[in-house]
């Protein structure tokens, strides 16, 4: 892991979804997950599924799946292994958690999504069994100094990025 303001680590981070009352929530270890595998150098991408507990109104990322090892990994390109990620999927459903959406890093400071990246997300939303109004996506930065995130919401025909409001209650 890189260094890192340990503070920023322990502290959960808070998005609000569009037209809801509800949050995204990403929980400290999902934090630590994306540290662990954020770009350095000429790292390679990284990626993973998102899994989530819903306590209405908030939507609680508790898990980032790592890398499997024989997901197609290149500096610029993340290709996993959906065999896996499918069977990850079922298990972590019968422990009650739910499939939100991916995550993996770019080799950018601040991060953005590729063209690639949004027709890969819509696809996966419209042919994916499932009752949510949104896929989640991650984009993990390679700054060194910030855990720079873009995070946003896909409906199978648009994105949405989520902003992290100022001034977070507590009670979120």
């Amino acid at each position: 892991m890189y260094p890192m303001p340990h503070d920023e680590v322990l502290n959960a981070r808070h998005f609000a979804l569009p037209e809801s009352d509800q949050r995204l929530v990403l929980t400290p270890q999902v934090l630590e997950s994306f540290l662990k595998f954020r770009q350095h150098r000429s790292d390679p991408e990284a990626g993973g599924l998102l899994f989530a507990e819903f306590d209405f109104p908030l939507i609680r990322i508790v898990e980032a799946s790592p890398p499997h090892l024989t997901d197609q990994r290149w500096r610029t390109l993340f290709i996993p292994n959906r065999v896996l990620q499918r069977r990850l999927i079922k298990r972590r459903f019968r422990q009650g958690r739910h499939f939100v959406g991916e995550w993996h890093t770019h080799p950018e400071p601040f991060p953005k999504p590729s063209r690639l990246d949004l027709e890969s997300l819509a696809d996966a939303f419209l042919k994916s069994r499932h009752q949510l109004n949104y896929f989640v996506m991650i984009i993990v930065g390679n700054d060194m100094t910030a855990l720079n995130l873009w995070v946003s919401v896909h409906d199978g025909a648009a994105h949405h990025r989520l902003k992290e409001p100022s001034g977070v209650a507590t009670g979120w």
